[in-house]
C-alpha cells in the first residue's frame, strides 16, 4: 500500500500488503512507487533524445537564393554575399554585370551564425524592393524562404525554402 523511505536513502521499508515482502537492508523493490517514477522518466529522457530533434536542434542551413537564369547562390550561415555589378566587388555574383541598370555595389545578403537571414540596400541609384516596398538604405530588413527581392527595376531574386 505505502511505501516510505528509511533513514538511508539507498533503502526502503515497504508494507506487505500489496508490494512484497519488506526488505529493510536491500534496495528499494521493483514495486516500489519511487522507482517507478525514476525508471518512467528515465526512458521519457532517453528517448528526447532520439531522432525527435526540435528546431533548435537542427544546425542552420544555407540561403539559397536563385537569380535570373535559374542561377542559384548559396550563402552560409556566418556570411554575407555582396550583390552588385561590379565583379570585384561581387565576385560570387559576377554574372550580374550585364544588368547596367544595377548599382555597382547594390546589395549585401547577410545570413547569421543562427541562420537568420537579411538584405540591406547600400545606397543604391534604382533601389532594392521587398514585398514591392523599397527598402530604404542601410537597414536590414528580414528575408525569409519565399521572399521576392528585386533589385532596380528588372533583376528578381527569390529565396529558395
Amino acid at each position: 500500500m505505502a511505501a516510505t523511505l528509511g533513514s538511508d536513502a539507498g533503502t526502503a521499508d515497504t508494507d506487505t500488503t500489496d508490494m512484497g515482502p519488506a526488505n529493510p537492508g536491500s534496495k528499494v523493490s521493483p514495486s516500489d512507487p519511487t522507482r517507478e517514477h525514476t525508471r518512467v522518466l528515465g526512458r521519457l529522457t532517453s528517448s528526447a533524445s532520439g531522432s525527435a530533434k526540435t528546431r533548435r536542434d537542427t544546425p542552420p542551413r544555407a540561403v539559397r537564393l536563385r537569380f535570373p537564369g535559374d542561377q542559384v547562390v548559396a550563402v552560409e550561415p556566418g556570411r554575407h554575399i555582396r550583390l552588385g555589378r561590379e565583379p570585384r566587388l561581387c565576385p560570387a555574383v559576377a554574372f550580374l554585370a550585364a544588368h547596367d541598370n544595377l548599382s555597382r555595389l547594390h546589395a549585401t545578403v547577410t545570413v547569421e551564425a543562427d541562420g537568420s537571414a537579411s538584405i540591406t540596400d547600400e545606397g543604391s541609384m534604382n533601389g532594392t524592393f521587398l514585398h514591392g516596398y523599397r527598402l530604404p538604405p542601410h537597414e536590414p530588413a528580414t528575408l525569409h524562404p519565399g521572399d521576392a527581392i528585386r533589385l532596380a527595376a528588372n533583376v528578381t531574386v527569390r529565396v529558395l525554402p
